[in-house]
């Protein structure tokens, strides 16, 4: 054999080696995928779009056309409605909080309302008003959302309208109240508690993430009730029965389900059209490009040259988006799982230790092309923690209902939660912190004080002071060492506040 001959097979053998090895990394890769969906099935996880989606809701059941008209009746102007509502439950000093119907006006960051400003606005609300009410009793909403066509082209303009629409009912009930009409404030808190409960089966996190942002206004509007010694017992159980139909964490579950086959089924289609790699990381390579979805994501990167997008596509095609799926569908299955733990033990100590260790693998991660769609995964987390802060506020927000309940029944307060059961309460609510019954005492002037342990998993006697982390929770009553339901301010509590508010 020649020596050219030799060098031609040394070539050829040399190139054959740089195929076959991408191309055999490339099938590897792949079926680690496959195997690892394969597995997930075979435990009973459900991969597929059929299996994920709710089943839909025979027209006489649904009230989602009631609710769009009732929305497209509402004003979406910047009035007194939107920029200066009647206040709920706000915040006066750690564990207080001022009763706003009783204020003589409603004062903002920058102006002041009368009430005759909120009812003049309200009675330009009055026919969607009355269309929402309707929802309490039929309070289920099916939008018809098209989940067979991808979750980037789901609609989600019904969101916004939904949380609109229970601004308007927190200030229609407050003012009620700020009137004496207690059964029409009554009937504005059913209608809110009635949106949240409407939307229980949608399959978007986002809209379970609205979801509990407007129960969590019906908290604050409800514990406003609860400080109208008018309010009858009929009406606190049925409010009662209400926020006991509420459910947040398994419908968390059922939308992470969603946007897990949801993502199977985005990767594919990228995978299959460069168009669709552009409109998703277009930005991240031409200078001029407008912004996507991605921005945020890459917005820690340098742009690349558009030079390097085709060999970076390739890339992505062959071996990254394997990679970055597996460890996708791998973070969605600790989130999930951990979903499913804050079902059973009630108790977020040990659920956030799970999934601390869970994500531990993603947690440190670079934002880029090789994990775009792990790191979304992992901030599902975060939606997590929410629905556990929501369920602990839906069960104190239940004893707060059954502890006036007993107050009007035998005029006083129990000594402990297990003398509202089992006439009141089946049994004594749960602290979705630690697992453990929330926390009660009978204080010596009338009042009581109810409250859970917070994140951090310590009871610290019921102090209301700030935690160190003041971002750990949305609703500021969670923003205490110990979750406290607040107690009504005094009127010199109140001075002290808008005293302190004109300063600054």
């Amino acid at each position: 054999m020649n020596r050219r001959r030799k060098i031609l097979i040394a070539i050829g053998v040399t190139f054959i080696v740089a195929v076959a090895i991408p191309v055999i990394r490339h099938y590897q890769l792949r079926f680690a995928v496959e195997s690892y969906i394969a597995e997930l099935k075979a435990k009973g996880e459900p991969m597929d779009l059929a299996q994920v989606i709710p089943p839909p809701v025979p027209p006489e059941q649904n009230s989602a056309a009631v609710f769009l008209k009732a929305a497209s009746l509402m004003d979406t102007n910047w009035n007194v409605l939107w920029s200066n509502p009647p206040p709920a439950m706000r915040p006066v000093t750690p564990g207080k909080a001022m009763i706003g119907w009783q204020q003589p006006d409603i004062r903002g960051y920058d102006a002041t309302n009368s009430w005759k400003d909120i009812e003049t606005a309200l009675a330009k609300e009055s026919e969607g008003l009355n269309l929402l009410y309707q929802i309490a009793d039929h309070p289920t909403l099916d939008f018809n959302l098209n989940y067979y066509g991808g979750v980037d082209k789901i609609s989600m303009s019904h969101l916004a309208p939904l949380r609109r629409a229970t601004q308007r009912l927190s200030a229609a009930a407050i003012d009620d109240l700020h009137c004496g009409d207690t059964a029409s404030a009554v009937k504005n808190i059913r209608a809110m508690i009635a949106l949240v409960k409407g939307e229980t089966d949608e399959r978007l996190i986002i809209s379970q993430l609205v979801r509990i942002a407007i129960a969590s206004m019906g908290a604050s509007v409800t514990w406003e009730i609860l400080q109208d010694a008018d309010v009858s017992d009929d009406d606190l159980a049925q409010l009662q029965r209400d926020w006991q139909s509420l459910e947040f964490t398994s419908p968390l579950e059922g939308a992470i389900m969603f946007g897990r086959v949801g993502q199977l089924q985005e990767v594919k289609q990228i995978r299959r059209s460069s168009k669709k790699f552009d409109e998703l990381w277009g930005y991240f390579y031409a200078p001029n490009a407008s912004p996507n979805r991605n921005k945020d994501l890459f917005s820690s990167q340098k742009r690349r040259s558009l030079f390097l997008r085709k060999w970076d596509e390739l890339r992505w095609r062959w071996f990254w988006s394997y990679q970055d799926e597996k460890s996708s569908l791998q973070a969605f299955q600790v989130v999930i799982d951990a979903t499913r733990m804050a079902e059973t033990n009630k108790a977020f100590q040990s659920v956030e230790s799970f999934t601390v260790v869970g994500l531990k693998p993603w947690q440190n991660s670079s934002n880029g092309l090789r994990n775009v769609f792990s790191q979304s995964a992992f901030g599902l987390d975060a939606a997590l923690r929410r629905a556990v802060r929501i369920e602990t506020a839906r069960n104190v927000v239940v004893t707060a209902i059954a502890l006036k309940r007993y107050e009007l029944q035998h005029h006083q307060l129990p000594a402990t939660l297990t003398e509202l059961t089992p006439d009141l309460l089946k049994s004594v609510p749960t602290d979705y912190m630690d697992g453990q019954p929330l926390r009660y005492h009978r204080n010596a002037d009338g009042t009581f004080l109810l409250y859970s342990i917070g994140e951090d998993g310590v009871d610290d006697g019921g102090d209301p002071k700030p935690s160190p982390d003041h971002s750990q929770s949305s609703y500021w009553w969670q923003f205490g060492r110990d979750w406290v339901w607040p107690q009504p301010a005094t009127a010199e509590e109140i001075q002290a506040y808008y005293a302190s508010k004109a300063k600054k």
